[in-house]
């Protein structure tokens, strides 16, 4: 009995595409690679599982970005409303001095 053969990842990628994207069969890339058909099939549901973890890190990294931006616009919004408060108060302490009657 021989030893099985050990594919890379490149290889299996390669295997995938001529059935997927080129529309070849299973049974023939199988044939043409020496690779059992349900091997070519496994790799493929390997492939389509392990593809919705790309999507989300994407997904992640966009909404990180999104919520550091949210959080920038927020604190000079923060920022704004301080020097709003700040400036009342001096308008204030300005009138109380003025009019020393008012409280």
């Amino acid at each position: 009995m021989g030893r099985r053969k050990r594919y890379t990842s490149e290889e299996k990628i390669k295997i995938l595409r001529e059935v997927l994207e080129d529309g070849k069969t299973i049974s023939g890339t199988a044939e043409k690679y020496g690779v059992h058909p349900n091997q070519i099939m496994n790799w493929r549901k390997q492939l389509f599982e392990g593809g919705q973890e790309v999507f989300q890190i994407k997904r992640s990294d966009i909404s990180e970005k999104a919520l550091e931006k949210q959080t920038k616009a927020l604190e000079e919004k923060l920022r704004h409303k301080d020097n709003v408060i700040a400036e009342l108060a001096q308008e204030l302490l300005e009138l109380k001095k003025k009019y020393p009657g008012l409280k």
